[in-house]
């Protein structure tokens, strides 16, 4: 009987907050917004700060809970809400939001007191009116982020065939939505998000393009919400002397690394040996034999296998990559590696590409 008395006054209680649109008076709690945006713009992460004065004794309730309304069109990060105490009866928090159209609706919050599991106080706030503004209508240059400060960190552009370079970005971005970035100046081209890690407010991105080869340069703005302006980030394209399909952690087989490796083990093996022979400890053998076993793995070549004519070689291991070629004839392979369902493979020219794993007979 009391859980059902508690689902009643908890339904009683949500009721009540949907359905008034003034602030819920209470004699010992007040709730305010102390800071929010005037306005904000499609895919705009934004924060708004609250203030509550709770009265009561602090030995009166246990928990302060805080609820939320059905809200439209925005989404909100902040899932956990800490109300961190700043005076005698003073408390504040923050919560962040993603805005997606136009026609947003924050959520009323309610702020109530509970004691055992029991709502001993609340108090209801309507949300504040924030303009929706839209942004760089048209504008091709617009990366689509907006951000109190955006910078680029480092570029690596390399050569992947005779017309197409591959640059990889690594973008540092504060309060923004750099999992909306997008060079729409290269919109048919191939770019993805390679990885993105978010510790709010901070995010980092490493986003990587297909571009022409006699591209100079990638230029691309950000709204700044600091400013409250665009800001042009150019970005000069320095091609590295070798072909992607080259580098030594696309082709591992054929590198300075695993000559490294092997030359090492070679090392250690006939120093193994030599302590064996003067020794004759029987633990030198041991490693004698571990170090055996390290160079034939070493030294075992890569896979080769026939691939017939009419497949198609991908430049990313993604079925929206764009196609290298398309074979016109059969050809003897080597396989490097596989991902996602592709396979990477390395022609005999020393150029690597993907094919599909279901393509292969």
């Amino acid at each position: 009987m009391k859980y059902i008395l508690k689902i009643i006054f908890y339904f009683t209680f949500t009721l009540s907050t949907l359905l008034s649109n003034e602030e819920i008076e209470s004699k010992e709690l007040y709730l305010e917004y102390s800071s929010y945006p005037q306005r904000v713009f499609t895919g705009q992460k934004f924060e708004v700060k609250l203030k509550a004065l709770i009265l009561k004794e602090e030995n009166s309730y246990d928990k302060i809970v805080t609820t939320f309304t059905q809200e439209n069109n925005i989404e909100r990060l902040t899932q956990d809400i800490v109300w961190k105490k700043n005076k005698s009866s003073e408390y504040t928090t923050t919560v962040a939001y993603k805005i997606y159209k136009d026609a947003f609706t924050l959520p009323k919050i309610t702020l109530a007191l509970s004691k055992n599991e029991d709502i001993i106080d609340f108090i209801s706030i309507d949300s504040p009116e924030i303009k929706y503004e839209q942004i760089a209508v048209n504008q091709k240059l617009f990366s689509n982020v907006i951000a109190k400060k955006l910078e680029v960190l480092t570029v690596k552009t390399k050569q992947y065939t005779n017309n197409i370079l591959h640059t990889t970005i690594n973008i540092k971005g504060t309060s923004s939505n750099l999992e909306d970035f997008k060079l729409n100046e290269y919109q048919d081209s191939d770019q993805a998000i390679n990885s993105l890690t978010d510790f709010h407010p901070i995010q980092n991105l490493y986003y990587y393009v297909m571009i022409p080869i006699h591209t100079k340069s990638i230029k691309f703005n950000y709204y700044n919400t600091v400013t409250k302006d665009f800001v042009m980030i150019t970005i000069p394209i320095i091609l590295d002397e070798e072909l992607v399909s080259t580098q030594t952690e696309l082709n591992p087989y054929n590198s300075s690394i695993l000559i490294y490796k092997q030359v090492a083990s070679g090392i250690l093996l006939l120093i193994s040996i030599l302590l064996f022979l003067f020794t004759r400890n029987n633990l030198y053998l041991i490693f004698v034999t571990l170090f055996i076993i390290i160079m034939a793995y070493l030294f075992i070549p890569n896979k080769k296998i026939l691939i017939g004519k009419g497949i198609y070689v991908y430049i990313l291991p993604t079925n929206n990559s764009t196609i290298f070629k398309r074979l016109e004839k059969k050809n003897i392979v080597e396989i490097v590696n596989e991902k996602d369902g592709f396979v990477k493979i390395l022609f005999d020219n020393e150029s690597i590409g993907w094919i599909k794993k279901n393509d292969i007979r």
